[in-house]
C-alpha cells in the first residue's frame, strides 16, 4: 500500500522519534526552518504534499502546510495524520506558544481533513501499521 502519511503536533512530542519507526522517505519541516514558518508550510504543502508516496511528513510546521494544502487544493493532502499532542518534557515560553497556535490550527482543519476522507488519530497506539 502507498500510505502518504502527516505526524504533527505540538513541539517535543515525540514527531521526529515516531518517523524514524517508518522504512519509507521522511520529510522533517524542520530542515526548512531557514525559509521562516510561513514559508517552510508553503513549500511543504505546494511541494511535499502533492508528491506521490509512501512518505512521512513530520514537524510542528505540518498542520499550517495541511491548511494551506486544503486551502488551495480539493485533493486529499495525505491518507493519515497522526497528531501528537502532549509533550514528553516541559516547554519553553516560547515553544508553549508554538503549542498554543499548533493546536488551535489542529482543531480548525480535523473536520476537513475527515470530510476529505483522511484517518485522523491522535496517539501512536491508535494508529495502525
Amino acid at each position: 500500500m502507498t500510505r502518504r502519511i502527516v505526524i504533527a503536533g505540538v513541539p517535543k512530542a515525540g514527531k521526529t522519534t515516531h518517523a524514524k519507526t517508518f522504512t519509507c522517505t521522511v520529510l522533517h519541516t524542520d530542515d526548512l526552518i531557514e525559509f521562516g514558518w510561513s514559508e517552510a508550510s508553503e513549500e511543504v504543502a505546494r511541494k511535499w504534499l502533492t508528491q506521490p508516496g509512501p512518505w512521512v511528513v513530520e514537524g510542528v510546521a505540518s498542520v499550517r502546510a495541511l491548511r494551506k494544502f486544503m486551502a488551495s487544493s480539493i485533493a486529499k493532502p495525505c491518507d493519515a495524520v497522526l497528531y501528537l499532542s502532549a509533550p514528553h518534557v516541559e516547554l519553553s515560553p516560547g515553544q508553549a506558544a508554538m503549542a498554543k497556535g499548533v493546536d488551535k490550527v489542529w482543531r480548525e482543519i480535523v473536520p476537513r481533513l475527515k470530510a476529505r476522507g483522511v484517518e485522523v488519530y491522535e496517539s501512536v497506539e491508535a494508529m495502525p501499521r
